[in-house]
């Protein structure tokens, strides 16, 4: 799709979204001031639902460019991925493909945004892995937080007449890898992992924040 055309298609599925976000929930957002104005950056943040994708392209003032497990392109969510200019990671592997598109958003000054738990977990943070941590050393660019809840309520509800679900996003401040090196050692990449996880606890109450909850 050229860029144009891509540009067109993201800022009307971002309208919509925020239509139905609207209509299905209450969302409440903190710290969106955080958000670069101008220049690349990985966004990290925990994942709870099948919609933080969707909401995260709604909230935030800049395009985000979503790095999505391949799983997810089938059915209707692909053309969703597709229109948002999204695009898919295997997983468990070295995806060079994945990770050459990566750097060449970054490269441009661009926002990208991986969920480090790999999946969607079930309500703690889970462990987190060391692409984002990897990306963001290569390319010399900060870490950009991020904490989500409520989204499991938002399609969950079997009382809808009791009120709508309230959906909460944080956005902590931006930070730089403290190794810059373009070929950071294993240890470095878990290092700053630890310090993205962290990062996103701290965003999240305290029985949300799994194995990090003490870090």
């Amino acid at each position: 799709m050229p860029s144009w055309g891509l540009a067109i298609s993201y800022y009307v599925i971002k309208t919509l979204i925020r239509v139905a976000i609207f209509v299905l929930a209450r969302t409440h957002i903190y710290g969106i001031e955080q958000v670069p104005h101008s220049g690349a950056a990985v966004i990290v943040s925990n994942h709870l639902a099948a919609v933080d994708p969707a909401l995260l392209v709604s909230v935030f003032p800049r395009p985000i460019v979503l790095m999505s497990k391949i799983e997810n392109y089938r059915g209707l969510l692909r053309f969703f991925m597709r229109l948002v200019g999204a695009f898919p990671v295997r997983r468990g592997k070295v995806d060079r493909e994945a990770l050459h598109i990566a750097e060449h958003t970054l490269a441009e000054g661009r926002l990208l945004c991986v969920f480090p738990e790999g999946t969607r977990g079930s309500g703690a943070l889970g462990r987190g892995y060391g692409g984002a941590a990897l990306l963001a050393i290569r390319a010399c660019v900060p870490v950009l937080p991020v904490a989500i809840t409520g989204t499991p309520r938002v399609f969950g509800r079997r009382f809808p007449w009791l009120g709508f679900p309230h959906v909460t996003v944080r956005v902590g401040e931006p930070f730089l890898p403290r190794s810059l090196e373009p070929a950071p050692s294993r240890e470095q990449r878990e290092r700053l992992t630890g310090e993205i996880m962290v990062r996103i606890a701290a965003l999240l109450p305290p029985e949300m924040r799994g194995q990090y909850r003490h870090a």
